[in-house]
């Protein structure tokens, strides 16, 4: 998928963004608003993509009277493929037979444009559906401004992937409280507080801070709701700490159950106070975290454990066991 669709009109070259991450703040927030009425079921996702097109030039639609003129914006909105995937039935079993390239076309494509895929006709004729992508690695709300005068606008955390490297300036403690925050609705003013924290992130500050973002628009939170959640997604899903989440209902789901135990664990482990290790960087922790992990399935393995039972031991499937082993 490229980051951006570039053509030409009147001699001058275009581009609009294709990507999240291509995404500046405003067309980030404008794109919010039509998923938020998406969501609602106010909006397709013809128009969602009919008003990125047009926010992205510039463009009035209200303005634009011709037929060609809306010709061209459907043409241009038609290749517009970041914001949703397509979901078909059973998990995508059909996709199974395809090769990674034509997979994530069918991901992203209508099947009624798909082109040079074999099974486009089948798909055509199955009961498909549009959701939204949550899952990038981008801080496409770098500030937002505060409803308390003596705070001023307040700085996100940074994350950037570029250079085939990540860095992520959250903390362990930081990431652990607001990812147990993204499923409640009525506790967004805090997740916010907690992933805009200026200085050094206290919980007891974040509480406090919480009561001061209460008159921050909906909208405002539900953005950095989910860009964080397109972080979370990003990281277990697409990195090597996707290890991680693996494991389902076991003590070793450091990640998915426990995750504060897990966090102070290291603390006891000598790898710091209390105060060092909630203060690690995000992305150092799980670094350690999914160490431990591998460390224990090795001696696990070493003890002439059967891969089965380290399998029930630990949750990871015997595959994964494999290939740390």
């Amino acid at each position: 998928m490229n980051g951006r669709i570039a053509f030409l009109a009147k001699g001058r070259e275009y581009s609009i963004p294709n990507s999240w991450e291509s995404l500046t703040p405003e067309l980030y927030m404008g794109l919010v608003r039509d998923l938020i009425r998406f969501a609602g079921g106010s909006l397709s996702v013809a128009e969602v993509r009919i008003g990125h097109v047009c926010r992205s030039m510039g463009w009035n639609p209200s303005k634009v009277r011709s037929e060609d003129g809306w010709q061209n914006i459907v043409i241009l909105s038609e290749q517009v493929t970041f914001p949703f995937l397509i979901e078909y039935p059973d998990g995508d079993a059909a996709l199974d037979p395809l090769t990674p390239e034509q997979y994530r076309r069918c991901k992203r494509t209508d099947p009624s444009r798909l082109e040079g895929v074999p099974i486009a006709h089948y798909l055509r004729r199955l009961d498909y559906r549009y959701v939204i992508d949550t899952c990038f690695c981008a801080q496409l709300l770098p500030s937002i401004g505060s409803c308390h005068p003596s705070i001023g606008s307040l700085q996100g955390y940074k994350v950037n992937n570029s250079f085939g490297r990540l860095t992520c300036s959250l903390t362990a403690l930081q990431f652990i409280e607001a990812r147990e925050l993204l499923d409640r609705c009525d506790a967004y003013p805090l997740l916010t507080a907690i992933l805009y924290y200026p200085g050094r992130y206290s919980s007891e500050g974040a509480h406090e801070l919480a009561a001061a973002l209460g008159a921050v628009p909906d909208e405002v939170h539900w953005a950095v709701s989910f860009n964080f959640r397109a972080l979370v997604n990003f990281l277990f899903t697409r990195t090597e700490f996707k290890l991680l989440t693996e494991p389902k209902g076991t003590s070793q789901s450091a990640i998915s159950t426990g995750a504060l135990e897990a966090l102070y664990n290291l603390s006891s482990d000598g790898l710091g106070t209390a105060d060092q290790i909630e203060h690690l960087g995000l992305i150092q922790y799980l670094t350690i975290l999914r160490k431990k992990l591998i460390e224990s399935v090795r001696a696990l393995h070493a003890s002439k454990m059967d891969l089965a039972d380290i399998g029930n031991e630990t949750g990871l499937s015997v595959q994964t066991i494999k290939e740390m082993i």
